[in-house]
């Protein structure tokens, strides 16, 4: 790390401005969108949940609305820069005890 980068909240003060920020900041928001995308399928009207399953359905795509915005007003403190970033502050979708990664169950 740069000696003129300081540490606060684990954010670095002035990355903001820095290509590699920017950069970091929309690879965040694109597993944000794709893990969005990929739950449309348990929301379309002729797929058949319990209403508790739906539920949490709604409140996982909530939270993962809400992130970015948190994370870019440090409500959530954290290192974007983290290899395990994405294990780490997206919890995953489970419906019938499969773990949606990318494909509807």
């Amino acid at each position: 790390m740069p000696d003129n980068i300081i540490i606060i909240n684990n954010y670095k003060e002035g990355c903001e401005k820095s290509v590699t920020f920017k950069v970091r900041i929309d690879e965040i928001r694109t597993i944000r969108n794709k893990l969005l995308k990929d739950s449309d399928y348990y929301l379309l009207p002729d797929i058949s949940l319990e209403e508790n399953k739906l539920n949490e359905i709604k409140v996982y795509r909530q939270h993962l609305r809400d992130f970015m915005n948190k994370l870019m007003n440090d409500e959530i403190v954290c290192d974007i820069f983290d290899d395990e970033f994405e294990k780490k502050y997206f919890s995953k979708l489970i419906v019938d005890g499969n773990t949606n990664n990318g494909t509807a169950a």
